[in-house]
């Protein structure tokens, strides 16, 4: 027995055209958040850069130490667990969404100390190094701090 076909009609391709042009959507969707989230990268790297201090004069890199001792302390959820005279660290808060910093201090051997600014927050990158659920709100909070320490602490580079 020979079963005949009947010919496609546009109605019937109606769920394959609307699974189709779906699909596309989130391929564009997904491509377009990358872009954003590279950018955003390319920004935050940018704002790390600048969240870095020079001196030269000792006692100018101590007072420029203790500023960025305030810094951290003002704009961390959580206390200073530890202070020497090179690392300046908060320990990273239980909410996820909030940023914590901490800052580095390296003298060259030309007497040069350079002064440095780094945050994270929790849940702001997936296992996979891609944006986290706090990507967005997390890449403004740093980008802010970052932007402010180097008015706050000295003289940018």
């Amino acid at each position: 027995m020979l079963r005949r076909h009947r010919p496609l009609r546009f109605p019937d391709l109606l769920p394959a055209l609307a699974l189709l042009l779906a699909l596309a959507l989130v391929a564009c969707a997904t491509d377009a958040s990358r872009s954003a989230f590279r950018r955003s990268e390319v920004d935050l790297a940018a704002a790390r850069e600048q969240a870095q201090v020079e001196c030269a004069d000792p006692q100018a890199c101590s007072q420029a130490w203790d500023r960025a001792r305030l810094f951290v302390q003002r704009h961390s959820a959580t206390p200073i667990d530890h202070l020497d005279d090179d690392t300046i660290e908060t320990r990273m808060p239980h909410e996820f969404g909030v940023a914590y910093f901490w800052a580095t201090r390296l003298t060259a051997d030309d007497g040069r100390t350079v002064i440095r600014l780094k945050g994270l927050c929790r849940g702001m990158y997936s296992v996979d190094g891609g944006p986290g659920w706090t990507y967005g709100s997390c890449a403004a909070q740093l980008r802010e701090a970052q932007i402010e320490f180097a008015r706050e602490v000295g003289v940018a580079r």
